[in-house]
């Protein structure tokens, strides 16, 4: 019998296909590490969605950036939409062990910079109904370490959601998080209305969301030089999970 698969066997194949955030900074959003434009700290994006919420979350950690498409693209469709079961399965473990490893090594840089722990970690639910638990829900189910500390905390709301528009009514608080530290994960991070959102109906519960984790932050390089240079720059040094954007 083969003997069972570890996390590096997960992810250690395809570290070539994922790409580092870089650490904010000139020419780096001090909110989701994308490419702001020139003369600005933090990207367009950022700003409309932050300003568009009560209590949005400062400190958003991205595991990877990726273009569209890509491979790291494929699997963060795909393990929720992909044709077939067996190929949604087999990305679902890659999307776990992936968030496992690098919690497990970035724990404490996320609690260091956020000033605090977690105590529970919870995820952005799915914009649309979706039959089942939303499948980075599921794929979080799959490790122990990662399942002992989820809880399901939120619910679609009646607010509006799209590309750039927040709101504090987009998701709603299902349980009493009330003094919780809570870590917010998501799969994707585009331009952050959903995640600011999640954040924003959290804390106005009572919740303190000390930081956000998307596995994936889109770049577009063809949007303008800004985003060009950042993701060129950010390809141009092997990935490496030792290592955040904290850091």
């Amino acid at each position: 019998m083969a003997p069972p698969r570890s996390v590096a066997d997960f992810t250690d194949p395809y570290t070539g296909t994922l790409t580092s955030p870089p650490p904010a900074g000139l020419g780096v959003c001090d909110i989701c590490h994308g490419a702001p434009n020139a003369g600005f700290s933090r990207c367009y994006s950022c700003s409309q969605t932050m300003r568009q919420v009560s209590r949005p979350v400062s400190l958003v950690v991205p595991i990877s950036l990726y273009e569209i498409p890509s491979q790291l693209h494929h699997v963060l469709r795909n393990y929720k939409d992909g044709y077939t079961e067996s190929l949604r399965a087999a990305l679902r473990l890659r999307v776990t062990a992936l968030l496992l490893r690098f919690l497990s090594l970035h724990g404490e840089h996320i609690a260091t910079a956020a000033g605090a722990p977690w105590d529970i970690i919870t995820s952005v639910p799915s914009t649309n109904p979706r039959a089942g638990g939303h499948p980075l829900e599921v794929a979080i189910g799959l490790a122990r370490q990662l399942a002992e500390q989820y809880e399901p905390t939120l619910e679609r709301g009646d607010g509006v959601l799209a590309h750039n528009q927040a709101s504090d009514t987009g998701y709603r608080v299902t349980g009493d998080v009330s003094d919780t530290n809570v870590l917010l994960v998501d799969d994707t991070f585009t331009s952050g209305a959903r995640v600011q959102s999640a954040a924003s109906a959290l804390a106005l519960a009572g919740a303190n969301v000390v930081a956000a984790v998307p596995i994936g932050r889109v770049i577009s390089p063809s949007y303008n030089e800004a985003a060009k240079e950042l993701w060129e720059a950010s390809r141009a040094t092997a990935f490496d999970f030792g290592v955040c954007c904290l850091e």
